[in-house]
Order: C-alpha cells, then structure tokens, then sequence
C-alpha cells in the first residue's frame, strides 16, 4: 500500500509542475492584467469586450492572422496609430486607429494582453524595451 501511496503522490507532483508557460511566469501574468485595464480602457469600443471587432470596420483581435505574423506592425499600430488598409484574416480593413498616447508600458501591457485572451495564445513577454525600439509603419 505504501508504495500505491507514493507513487500517487509522485503523479500528482509531477501534475503539479505542468503548468504553462504563463502561468510560470508573474510577469507576464502581471502585464497581462494590466494590459487588460488599458484595454478596457482604450480599445473595447473598437474591437468589443470579446475582442471580435466590428465587422467590415474594426478588425478582430480573436485569431487575428495580422497579430499573428505581423507583430512589429502591431505594436507600432498600437503605439503610433494606423492608416490606410490592412488585411486580417482575409478581411481588407481599410480605417484609421487613432495613437491614443499610450507609454511604451501600457503598450507592452496592452499586447500582451491581447496575445493572450480570447483563445490567443504567445507566452513570450512583450516589454517596453522591446516597444520603445518600435518606428512607425
């Protein structure tokens, strides 16, 4: 019995240290839900509290091909503002996102953020180091 015991035990310790990437890491936790307040704050009235965008205007945050392969561009959008046309997920969007002034911190939070919510997923952190060396498109 005491060997059952055990090797329950080690089961579930090794069940214990499979967390995710996320999960490990405080910062990027930290980041995220900070993003989240900057999100609320800046962007839900384009892109909706699901993140699903308003079709033909605002484009989708959820699965977002554009976010996906173009981070740089991304983050300058976020940072800079964005003009002129753009495709994501096979949708031209063509509108202006306005810079909202936002610290190369928030924009940090903000990305990561978005990375992470509505079933996106990129565990590696965004920082403002990173954001700072970011030029407009």
């Amino acid at each position: 019995m005491k060997i059952n015991h055990l090797t329950l035990i080690v089961i579930f310790l090794c069940l214990g240290c499979n967390t995710s990437d996320k999960k490990a890491n405080p910062e990027l936790n930290a980041s995220i839900k900070s993003g989240n307040e900057v999100y609320q704050s800046f962007c839900i009235n384009c892109h909706m509290a699901n993140g699903e965008g308003i079709e033909n205007v605002y484009p989708p945050l959820v699965n977002s091909d554009y976010l996906k392969e173009n981070l740089e561009a991304s983050i300058s959008a976020t940072k800079y503002g964005l003009k002129g046309k753009i495709t994501v997920n096979g949708k031209v969007y063509n509108n202006i996102m306005t810079p909202m002034g936002l610290s190369d911190q928030e924009v940090a939070n903000v990305i990561n953020y978005i990375n992470n919510s509505w079933g996106n997923k990129n565990t590696r952190l965004i920082t403002p180091e990173e954001v700072s060396k970011i030029q407009p498109k």
